[in-house]
């Protein structure tokens, strides 16, 4: 994609963000969209498929391996078997809970690319980044990855693997105060997977111009919004 269509993606894909908070706010409290702006939602919504599509086939599940292009595919061929998968992952929801995606970018040395995908009508920002790593994960192990790095700007996930895990397994699923934890069943299957592999977890910040982070997070918000469509 041109430097000039990655500025204009960006800048509609602020937009549309900003107007899908906007309608799950409105939503929440019972206060509709104004027409305009619903109008000018779909347009952005229409806008961003057209750039998604021009890039890669965006599927509301889980997504079947593609080709990768070439420059991708030959540092693939001369990358050491015994280098780390990277797996980049976002997830999304309006109205938080409300309609939600996620998305994984899943690279192994010697495999194609991935890109898997999907949503979910009712659910959570952090259900959705939760899901986007257990799938990425799972793709890059079943895929014969020894080792894996997965990089998301969700700092709940990050803390969550890093340092909260440990103290909640030892405390029956229990918080520091006492709480059940929340989404322990997400949690519970990263766990199972990430059980006696080697798998780093990388924060990056989010809407920074990060590449891949920015793709993840243009597919999450286009699958919340499928799953908001098929609701309703």
């Amino acid at each position: 994609m041109a430097n000039s269509d990655q500025q204009d993606g960006s800048r509609l894909l602020r937009r549309y963000r900003t107007l899908c908070e906007a309608f799950g706010l409105g939503r929440a409290r019972g206060v509709p969209l104004a027409p305009a702006l619903r109008d000018e939602l779909a347009d952005l919504e229409e806008r961003l498929l057209d750039l998604l599509d021009n890039r890669a086939e965006v599927r509301p599940t889980v997504a079947a391996p593609r080709a990768v292009p070439a420059p991708l595919a030959e540092a693939a061929e001369t990358t050491p078997e015994s280098a780390a998968a990277v797996v980049f992952t976002d997830g999304s929801a309006e109205g938080n809970p409300g309609p939600g995606g996620y998305c994984a970018l899943v690279r192994v040395p010697g495999k194609p690319e991935r890109e898997l995908s999907g949503g979910a009508p009712h659910t959570t920002n952090n259900q959705m980044e939760l899901t986007a790593a257990i799938v990425g994960v799972q793709a890059a192990i079943a895929d014969g990855a020894r080792e894996i790095t997965v990089i998301t700007d969700s700092e709940y996930l990050v803390k969550g693997m890093k340092s909260w895990l440990a103290g909640w397994v030892r405390n029956g699923w229990k918080t520091a105060a006492g709480q059940p934890v929340k989404n322990r069943e997400l949690w519970e299957q990263l766990a199972g997977l990430t059980r006696g592999r080697t798998v780093s977890w990388q924060w990056v910040r989010g809407h920074a111009g990060h590449p891949e982070n920015e793709r993840c997070d243009a597919v999450a918000t286009a699958e919340a919004s499928r799953a908001r469509r098929s609701a309703s």
